[in-house]
């Protein structure tokens, strides 16, 4: 291998793979980076046992180009802190039969050693269905990554609940997620009809891994179905994620069909007055009291103080209500609301509380559990 690389398209490069990189592998050689030299380009690859990331860097004759080819695994922690401290320009890469990758920049040499790329784990996508394909906009795709991944569960309990269900068919794509005390769900439009449907749950910390890596807004994402794994390609990015076995139960029955009153509130106003209500509350619970032309938030630590805030609303539909939230899940919410005004639907005191964004035809749910307070 004989590279020449400008250390900005290193830097890129590692900033996307090294989110696939398992500190505490029982492989001691997926702690390392395959770094392959082609003449596609130069591709690194990290993977743990849920998740592969590739990133290419193109051969352009300008900011990369191959003169020799071959591969080599370096150790990613190293290999890191030694691109992040070189000076700005050409790096060049070389590799001996030794396995020993020599990185040249100006006046510094670093010699690392490195490992058999043959004994990388080979990257396989097993597609049985190839009609399993979407393409969608990485905005859209983003959005909705965001919206609903905060929902999924940290705890290995259920392990279906730490994923997100990704449910295809026909030109509509709905993501869900819920910890069971929460649940946020999205359906997108793709406008682009399919033979076949896919149901499958991918793990929600994959998913928002995706989400922080998909940087042009406006180029497109391909989605692949496999077997026991999905894949999203976009530009030079390559990420494939294991799939959780298991059922995702059904949402049909959880979310409430009717109410007793909506409030439609100000998202901005809403979100700043839970967050400085949010500071003193106890166990994270805050308390919502929605009569005619306002809403109230108050919160209390003991032996440390209380807060009250308010909002106006813009309108108000049925009987005044109180109820008591998480105030942290909410804050969670009301951060990835895409639209200027919220809705907020009262079901009743032991009900989920319906949080809609206040345009009818964007298709943003979310729902959180109230918390029952002795008084």
């Amino acid at each position: 291998m004989l590279v020449n690389v400008t250390k900005d398209s290193l830097v890129n490069a590692l900033q996307h793979v090294l989110k696939a990189i398992s500190v505490n592998s029982p492989m001691p050689i997926l702690a390392g980076i395959n770094i392959q030299a082609n003449a596609n380009g130069l591709i690194f690859t990290a993977s743990n046992t849920s998740m592969t990331i590739q990133y290419r860097i193109p051969q352009d004759n300008s900011s990369m180009t191959v003169q020799r080819t071959g591969g080599i695994v370096v150790p990613a922690r190293y290999f890191n802190e030694i691109i992040r401290k070189l000076n700005a320009g050409l790096v060049t890469f070389e590799m001996n039969e030794n396995l020993i990758l020599t990185i040249t920049s100006e006046n510094s040499q670093i010699r690392l050693c490195g490992m058999d790329s043959a004994d990388f784990p080979s990257i396989h996508f097993s597609d049985h269905h190839s009609s399993n394909k979407i393409q969608i906009n990485n905005a859209l795709l983003k959005s909705a990554i965001k919206q609903v991944a905060i929902a999924a569960s940290t705890s290995e309990t259920r392990p279906v609940l730490t994923g997100v269900s990704f449910e295809f068919n026909g030109a509509s794509l709905n993501l869900v997620a819920t910890d069971g005390i929460r649940l946020a769900s999205r359906t997108l439009h793709i406008g682009k009809s399919a033979n076949t449907s896919t149901n499958v749950i991918i793990p929600g910390r994959n998913l928002f891994e995706v989400h922080k890596m998909l940087s042009d807004e406006d180029d497109i994402t391909e989605i692949e179905v496999g077997t026991n794994q999905i894949r999203f390609i976009t530009n030079e990015l390559q990420v494939q994620s294991a799939l959780i076995e298991g059922v995702y139960p059904s949402i049909q029955n959880v979310i409430p069909q009717s109410y007793l009153s909506e409030v439609t509130v100000e998202t901005s106003s809403l979100l700043h007055a839970v967050e400085r209500v949010a500071i003193l509350a106890g166990e994270s619970i805050i308390r919502l009291v929605a009569t005619t032309h306002k809403l109230d938030l108050l919160s209390r630590t003991a032996e440390i103080g209380d807060v009250q805030d308010e909002v106006p609303l813009t309108e108000m539909i049925g009987e005044d209500f109180i109820i008591s939230l998480n105030g942290k899940f909410f804050i969670d919410i009301l951060r990835c609301m895409d639209n200027e005004y919220v809705r907020l639907r009262f079901t009743g005191k032991a009900s989920p509380i319906v949080i809609l964004p206040a345009d009818a035809r964007l298709s943003t749910l979310f729902l959180i559990t109230p918390v029952r307070t002795h008084n």
